[in-house]
């Protein structure tokens, strides 16, 4: 359901209660002044339906707004979690980028990389949590977070950047 709609369904429901309550008095008034015992009853029975229509056009609207408002919740539980997916993939994706780069420059048993993945890890951690960390470009994420790391990161291969133009991919000496 739209909220326009849902908005006008309230609107609606508060109208025909401030309607129902108006007529509600008017029986409720008419009922007091009748002077016959039968139209007394009957104006009292008309008020008495009147009223239990009132509390469940009431009820109802307090049901629709309840509905509304855990909607709401729920929709930004919902967008609260897809940031949080969205921050561990990213966390994730920069840490094994890094990681993989450290560990083609040290030996297994090195404790320099054990030390670099430490503060990696440190770092990382204290990044995600900034506003925006998964928006970033994650080129430029990995080469801030190894400058705060103190990684130098290694040359890139212009030759591995460049793309082979597609003519040479299918070319053939026969």
């Amino acid at each position: 359901m739209s909220e326009a709609i849902g908005d006008r369904r309230l609107e609606m429901l508060g109208a025909f209660a401030e309607l129902a309550l108006s007529l509600a008095r008017d029986l409720h008034g008419a009922a007091l002044a009748a002077e016959e015992p039968e139209a007394k009853v009957r104006l009292a029975d008309a008020c008495h339906r009147m009223g239990r229509g009132l509390r469940q056009t009431l009820a109802l609207h307090e049901r629709l707004e309840r509905s509304a408002e855990r909607a709401a919740r729920e929709d930004a539980g919902f967008v609260v979690e897809q940031q949080k997916a969205r921050r561990t993939r990213r966390k994730t994706q920069v840490k094994a980028t890094i990681a993989r780069l450290v560990w083609s420059e040290y030996e297994p048993a090195d404790d320099d990389a054990e030390d670099v993945l430490e503060r990696l890890d440190k770092v990382l951690d204290a990044e995600a949590e900034l506003d925006g960390f998964e928006d970033e470009p994650v080129e430029t994420q990995i080469a801030r977070i190894c400058r705060l790391i103190g990684y130098e990161l290694p040359p890139l291969d212009p030759a591995a950047r460049t793309p082979a133009p597609p003519e040479a991919a299918f070319h053939s000496s026969a």
